[in-house]
């Protein structure tokens, strides 16, 4: 199952380290965007949710006692004292994720009509989370259910065409 921690926002990277033994599999998740500098497009490396973690663990219980005794203290988001994992459909998008080494690339597409197809990239599939495209920034702005409340994110999204 797939669980969110919370750390202090810089310190992802400790973090990770801190986990990697405790858990089955853990990224820091990050996106590449477009941006202009000095009038020339770069992509630069963001991160997608500062100082959250996303792991894969079968018992939380377990990694909440270890994280307590280690010095950098990791918060497991909850309610109520209960633990939660990312709902299903929101799992598909952190195993996407983590088969893009936490990493979301810019993806390519075009618009046909008022739909958007994604032909390349980690977009693939994920159209229906697409809720807006700013076509002059380069971005794709995804809206989905995490941490218990409605998330937005910009992801980079190149459109090649329009029909």
């Amino acid at each position: 199952m797939w669980y969110v921690i919370w750390t202090s926002t810089g310190s992802e990277r400790k973090s990770q380290e801190t986990l990697k033994d405790l858990v089955n599999r853990v990224f820091i998740p990050r996106k590449i965007v477009n941006i202009k500098v000095k009038g020339e497009w770069t992509s630069v490396e963001k991160p997608l949710f500062p100082g959250y973690l996303f792991v894969d663990t079968e018992n939380v219980e377990e990694l909440v006692v270890n994280l307590r005794q280690k010095e950098n203290f990791n918060q497991v988001l909850s309610t109520d004292k209960k633990y939660f994992p990312l709902y299903e459909k929101d799992a598909i998008l952190a195993e996407k994720l983590y088969n893009e080494n936490g990493v979301f690339d810019i993806s390519e597409g075009y618009i046909n009509g008022d739909k958007v197809i994604v032909t390349s990239g980690p977009l693939c599939g994920l159209e229906g989370y697409i809720k807006k495209i700013n076509r002059h920034k380069r971005l794709a702005y995804l809206e989905f259910d995490m941490f218990e409340q409605k998330m937005s994110v910009a992801l980079g999204l190149e459109i090649l065409d329009k029909r």
